[in-house]
């Protein structure tokens, strides 16, 4: 349900969504082959949680932006999220605003 409402709200602001996966491991996969300028990882997913999965892309794609997901926006969580290299911190349930605001931040430091 998250990922369907995330494509969705970023179809309508014109992103292009090149890949989508249920868990860490595919999150990794997707991001080494297809290089997307962005992804938004949850963090708290099966196989590899969105921690993991995000301080791999860095290494292994190092150009890619990472926002974190998370329903628990906790110290620890947005902490832990920027030690990995990500970008930007949204909130579940999503607002759209936030959404684009993280995204445009997040591309502006990727540059």
């Amino acid at each position: 349900m998250t990922r369907a409402v995330l494509r969705l709200l970023l179809l309508e602001n014109y992103y292009a969504v090149v890949g989508e996966a249920g868990d860490g491991e595919k999150v990794v996969e997707l991001c080494v082959g297809l290089r997307p300028d962005l992804v938004f990882i949850d963090i708290n997913m099966p196989k590899v949680n969105g921690h993991e999965a995000a301080q791999q892309i860095k290494q292994r794609s190092p150009g890619t932006g990472i926002i974190m997901i998370s329903s628990l926006p906790t110290l620890n969580n947005v902490k832990q999220a920027m030690q990995v290299g990500a970008s930007g911190f949204v909130v579940k349930p999503f607002n759209a605003v936030k959404v684009i605001e993280a995204i445009d931040q997040c591309l502006k430091n990727n540059q």
